[in-house]
């Protein structure tokens, strides 16, 4: 199997399990405050991680700076997406990170000096007006329970721009370090992270009233949403490019809405849908254009 069939395959598995991200936290989010809810998954997370995280750290070097403050970027993002989709709707929260193969067409052009043709920007720009209607639809469609929340889509957007930015400077990385090293690296610093962000939410006390849905729901992001899917990310990138990696997000949003129909009963409105087809429309041809 060639290294991009093995890149795809990663994302495939990936996105079926990242699909349900959005869902699921939502779902615990009822009764976990978000910081809290942050620290359990990334904890145990950790407990799976560990391994790899001793066997790869060899020494502090300027190397490994380089990789912790990279690994601040993704857990920037978490911060944000976890306080966004809990005021947003989660198919809205997924499909937002659509728009991450555009971002990284700009940012691998800016960052990593790749020639992009004015066409390829055209079809970004049209990518770029997708995520707009999106983001802006609490404000077009001002009576539907749909469209989300403005705060909140606002927030996962600014999330997604520090998430493609991940992908673009994960790739000189994979020079140094494994995939898993990378991955158990961004799990340890966001335990660290959101441990001491954790301790304002205490008197909460939400542990006193814990269901098992909010349980199972930590569970699953933790070991299938963090561990098995940023794993397969990192492998994707190793295997392909920071692009084809953020390519997932073609496909999350559509396992997105599954899950959400399902589990949440969200439904699409015409403002949602127009943005979804400029988004997928945009990321197409900006990846399948040859010039």
């Amino acid at each position: 199997m060639s290294n991009i069939n093995k890149a795809l395959l990663a994302i495939l598995i990936g996105s079926l399990f990242g699909g349900a991200s959005s869902t699921i936290t939502k779902i615990g989010l009822f009764e976990i405050p978000p910081y809290s809810f942050s620290f359990l998954r990334f904890f145990i997370s950790a407990l799976f991680i560990l391994p790899w995280f001793i066997k790869g750290l060899k020494k502090f070097d300027k190397n490994l700076m380089i990789l912790i403050l990279v690994s601040l970027l993704p857990i920037i993002n978490i911060a944000l997406f976890v306080f966004g989709v809990k005021t947003t709707t989660a198919s809205i929260g997924q499909l937002l990170y659509a728009g991450s193969p555009i971002i990284v067409v700009l940012l691998s052009f800016l960052y990593l000096k790749e020639k992009v043709s004015l066409k390829k920007l055209f079809y970004v720009f049209i990518g770029l007006a997708g995520t707009f209607l999106v983001i802006f639809l609490p404000l077009i469609q001002k009576n539907s329970s749909f469209s989300g929340d403005l705060t909140g889509n606002v927030l996962i957007s600014v999330g997604v721009l520090f998430y493609s930015l991940y992908l673009v400077l994960s790739k000189p990385l994979h020079q140094k370090y494994s995939p898993e090293f990378i991955t158990s690296v961004f799990i340890i610093l966001g335990t660290v992270v959101f441990f001491f962000l954790s301790l304002t939410e205490l008197n909460t006390q939400y542990w006193l009233y814990l269901s098992a849905p909010s349980i199972y729901s930590v569970l699953f992001i933790a070991i299938f949403g963090t561990v098995l899917v940023y794993i397969l990310g990192q492998y994707a990138i190793k295997w392909g490019s920071s692009l084809i990696s953020s390519l997932s997000f073609y496909l999350l949003p559509i396992f997105a809405f599954i899950y959400a129909f399902f589990l949440l009963g969200e439904t699409m409105t015409i403002g949602l849908i127009v943005g979804t087809v400029l988004v997928f429309l945009s990321v197409f041809l900006t990846t399948y254009s040859k010039k």
